[in-house]
């Protein structure tokens, strides 16, 4: 399936649950220019998108339960483009995630046979919109984990699950030049620097040096990583090495997550030919879930309806069929 209309799918199957559960009413329109400005077209609603009132609501979510985590995440900030846009990826993880925190059992037999066997003896802590700190400590960026678990193993010793979670996205591009906010010159973005001081291997590099240090990767390789098809997929892998090397007395055991709906061929491809870089999988160091293979594990342990309510909600709200 080409990806337009995946993504065309998928549009699809949110208008139909938005206008089914909350109706019709719209107050985001695409927009065009006009006199050199952009005005909205009141005759082009974006009908994805919830109505600002839903979206302060909590409508974009599983239940108040998830809506709270949201709160408490972001201080009570209402951003329209995460609760009010039923279609990017922001809000997913707090649907997929946070209701397994009322069931930490649950949860382990998921992410056991999601990881392939009697890994996992604990949970401990599961977080959204992750990143460790100091970030200078680590990859010294802006990557964070979607959803970041911790968790006990059954070797007795503390490990960590990093999860990076997509809908409708594919790669993005490196933007190479931003404005300063304080002279308003054009300058070079520390995105494109770090992969520049990566590729020119600067002794520096944070990036080479846990590219390096983690000894998961075909040297061979080393280039095919920076590309705008496995880049992120690669950032949030490092991200999860970084904690193993810098916090080594506290966790030995890492594994670095995609999960993504099936008809996401973008991701399918990119993430198996990303593994193929790697040196080895053992320890499933690296994985993708889709969607569906989720939905399956989670009824497969369901413990109760309450949580079979969740799971239906899933089902509906994200599965897409063509």
């Amino acid at each position: 399936m080409e990806h337009s209309e995946f993504k065309k799918a998928a549009e699809k199957r949110q208008i139909e649950y938005k206008e089914k559960y909350f109706g019709t009413t719209c107050d985001k329109f695409y927009k065009h220019k006009e006199n050199g400005k952009l005005i909205s077209d009141k005759s082009k609603p974006i009908r994805y998108y919830l109505t600002d009132k839903d979206g302060k609501a909590g409508k974009n979510y599983y239940n108040q339960e998830v809506f709270e985590a949201v709160l408490d995440r972001f201080q009570h900030i209402f951003d329209y483009k995460r609760d009010s846009n039923m279609l990017r990826s922001e809000h997913i993880p707090f649907n997929l995630f946070i209701p397994l925190k009322k069931d930490l059992e649950f949860c382990k037999r998921v992410f056991n046979e999601i990881l392939g066997g009697e890994i996992i003896n604990k949970i401990e802590k599961i977080l959204i919109e992750h990143a460790p700190s100091p970030k200078e400590n680590y990859l010294n960026d802006r990557t964070s984990f979607d959803a970041y678990i911790e968790y006990t193993h059954t070797d007795k010793s503390k490990g960590i699950i990093g999860i990076e979670v997509k809908y409708t996205e594919k790669e993005y591009p490196l933007v190479k030049f931003e404005k300063d906010k304080e002279t308003g010159e054009r300058k070079i973005t520390k995105a494109w620097q770090d992969v520049e001081d990566f590729k020119n291997k600067k002794e520096d590099s944070i990036y080479l040096n846990v590219t390096t240090a983690c000894k998961l990767y075909k040297e061979e390789h080393f280039m095919n990583l920076v590309e705008n098809k496995y880049r992120q997929i690669w950032r949030n892998h490092l991200l999860a090495e970084s904690i193993l090397l810098v916090d080594k007395d506290e966790f030995k055991h890492a594994h670095s997550l995609i999960f993504y709906p099936k008809c996401n061929e973008h991701f399918a491809e990119a993430g198996e030919q990303y593994a193929e870089m790697l040196v080895d999988n053992k320890d499933s160091k690296f994985g993708v879930v889709t969607f569906e293979n989720f939905i399956e594990k989670c009824r497969k342990h369901c413990p109760n309806n309450e949580f079979k309510n969740w799971i239906d909600y899933l089902q509906e709200r994200y599965i897409v069929f063509v």
